[in-house]
C-alpha cells in the first residue's frame, strides 16, 4: 500500500524540505542567511523551525553560509556553485532528496521568511493527502504564502527548469494541481528591506 494513503499516515514521516538560502541581504552587504533574527543567524533560526522533518536540505552559496547550520540535526548542506541561476538551488535540493529515495514530498522554503510557523507543515501535508493534489500551499488569513509542499511526481518538472523560474507562476498556470490550506496564523513577515531586518533582529 502507498504509505501516503495508509490509515496510519504520519504527516511528516516522508517529507523533506529544501531551504533556498542563496538570496542577498537588502543592500547586498552579504547573504541574507547571515543577518540576525531573534539574536541568531537568520538561516539557523529558520532551519530550527523545520526540526520536525527527517531531512532538511539547505542550499547555500559557499562554505561560510554552510557553517551557519553546522551540527544541526537532520540537516544536509549543498553548496551550489551555480546559485546565480534562479532555478539552480531548487534543482540542487530536489536532486539530493530524490537520490535519497526516502521521500515523496518536499517543502520549498525560501530564506526570506524566517519566522515560519512549524504547525503549517503538518497542516499542508494532511491537506495534500486528503485532496490528492500535487501541491499544497498555505493561505494565511486570505493571503497565499509559503512554503509550498510539492509531491515527488512534479519534481522532474522543477529539476528540468533552467534560467528564471518562479514557483508561483507554476501554481497560477495549473490551479488544478494546487490545494490551498487556510491556516490560522498571520503571514510570516518577508524580509525585503533593511527596516524589516531591524524589526526582526531581536
Amino acid at each position: 500500500m502507498d504509505p501516503f494513503f495508509d490509515d496510519d499516515f504520519e504527516p511528516l514521516a516522508a517529507s523533506a524540505a529544501v531551504v533556498i538560502a542563496t538570496d542577498s541581504s537588502p543592500g547586498a552587504r552579504d547573504t541574507l542567511a547571515h543577518e540576525l533574527v531573534s539574536g541568531r543567524p537568520l538561516l539557523a533560526e529558520l532551519v530550527s523551525r523545520l526540526e520536525s522533518l527527517p531531512l532538511v536540505v539547505v542550499v547555500v552559496r559557499d562554505e561560510a553560509d554552510a557553517a551557519l547550520v553546522d551540527g544541526m540535526e537532520n540537516v544536509v548542506v549543498v553548496v551550489d556553485p551555480e546559485w546565480r541561476e534562479a532555478s539552480a538551488p531548487l534543482r540542487a535540493g530536489l536532486d539530493f532528496i530524490e537520490q535519497s529515495g526516502s521521500f515523496d514530498q518536499a517543502f520549498v522554503v525560501p530564506v526570506h521568511t524566517p519566522r515560519l510557523e512549524p504547525g503549517v507543515l503538518e497542516a499542508l501535508s494532511r491537506a495534500r493527502r486528503d485532496a490528492g493534489t500535487f501541491i499544497a500551499v498555505p493561505k494565511y488569513r486570505y493571503v497565499r504564502g509559503g512554503p509550498a509542499l510539492i509531491g515527488s511526481d512534479l519534481w522532474p518538472r522543477f529539476m528540468g527548469a533552467e534560467g528564471d523560474m518562479d514557483i508561483d507562476d507554476h501554481l497560477n498556470s495549473h490551479p488544478q494541481w494546487v490545494t490551498e490550506v487556510r491556516v490560522d496564523y498571520a503571514p510570516p513577515r518577508r524580509i525585503v528591506t533593511d527596516d524589516d531586518l531591524i524589526d526582526m533582529a531581536h
